[in-house]
């Protein structure tokens, strides 16, 4: 049996011999194609690949904006007359609110005047001292209730401490109780003035004086009267601290407030905001004043900064700023100045951003 086996063809263009045409192919792929699919199949590994580059040069942490806001609190009880806008920017003792203080019991207990009485008889029914007395027990009244309420606020302070020991209240917080400390300090110091300043008076009014015979006309009293004849209790004024804008109000003219109760939200205009940037304990090294960061905003603005100096306390860093899988962790507070005046869109208390350290080779 003999077999006999074609011989393979030179080219797919001849069979036998014969030359074999093909027709044009029907599929014909774009090169740009194949190039897109291989930026397909690259992109999701050069995407990790960036971001644990960029995590590894560069520290990214949470941060917010800083401003010197406060709640200021009225010193006193009493009907509110005036007080500022949201908006209105305020100088330092200037007068943020005034309040009609309550009139004092013995100015409530006070009997109707009579119709107009000789000046002699009227001396010996009333005697100049009566109202100077009257003064004086209301100042030292205040100067009791300012002494009382800088108690409250030094309990309050003591408690808000407490509370950031345990990592359950921030430091901003801890600076605003300090605050009305500070406020609550001062209207102690103003009604133990006023008191020392009315019980001078009352002394000097005391000594003897020789009333005239003949008869006058009663000189008016100094001070606001009302109808009946009595003296209005006088106003008092809240002052602000500093350079102010009121940011929010608390209280409206006409309504009643007690001592102690808030009555607005104001933000300092001297001192530029500060950045707090909440650093982990194995990034310490960034935590030293000169290091060079970049605040990245929500809205895509980048601007520079630099560490002015780290708060000697961790803090958790906001639950708001971190995922719900992160640890809310104790952190290294860092307090960056930007380089550059933010924005008045920026200056917001509490607004957040991303903070971006630059690379620090060692430790």
């Amino acid at each position: 049996m003999k077999i006999q086996f074609d011989i393979p063809p030179s080219s797919p263009q001849e069979s036998n011999g014969l030359s074999v045409k093909y027709a044009a192919s029907k599929r014909q792929v774009p090169r740009w194609r194949w190039y897109l699919l291989l930026a397909m199949v690259l992109t999701p590994p050069a995407y990790l690949l960036g971001r644990f580059v960029v995590s590894y040069w560069w520290e990214t942490t949470p941060g917010l904006v800083v401003t010197e806001q406060t709640v200021l609190r009225s010193i006193t009880p009493g009907q509110v007359v005036h007080i500022a806008g949201v908006g209105d920017k305020l100088s330092a003792g200037q007068a943020l609110m005034e309040v009609q203080r309550d009139a004092p019991a013995s100015a409530a207990k006070a009997d109707p005047p009579t119709a107009e009485p000789p000046l002699a008889s009227a001396a010996a029914a009333n005697p100049p001292s009566e109202p100077l007395a009257e003064r004086l027990a209301f100042q030292e009244s205040a100067h009791r209730l300012s002494q009382q309420q800088l108690a409250l606020q030094q309990e309050r302070l003591a408690a808000i401490q407490s509370l950031r020991a345990e990592g359950a209240a921030t430091r901003s917080e801890v600076d605003n109780a300090q605050m009305q400390v500070f406020q609550a300090q001062a209207e102690a110091s103003r009604t133990r003035a006023a008191a020392q300043e009315a019980r001078l008076t009352l002394a000097q009014a005391r000594v003897p004086i020789s009333l005239p015979t003949q008869s006058a006309t009663p000189q008016p009293e100094s001070g606001v009267q009302n109808k009946e004849g009595r003296q209005d209790a006088p106003q008092a004024a809240l002052k602000a601290p500093f350079d102010v804008v009121v940011v929010r109000q608390l209280v409206r003219a006409g309504e009643h407030v007690e001592a102690g109760a808030d009555v607005a939200v104001v933000q300092g205009t001297a001192k530029p905001p500060l950045v707090h940037a909440y650093l982990p304990p194995s990034q310490a090294r960034y935590a030293q004043p000169g290091r060079q960061a970049t605040l990245h905003f929500m809205d895509g603005r980048s601007l520079r900064a630099e560490v002015q100096d780290v708060i000697s306390e961790a803090e958790r860093p906001p639950a708001e700023r971190l995922s719900p899988l992160t640890p809310r962790l104790p952190s290294i507070v860092v307090r960056l100045r930007p380089l550059e005046e933010l924005p008045p869109s920026y200056r917001i208390h509490h607004l957040p951003l991303d903070v971006r350290f630059d690379w620090v080779w060692g430790g």
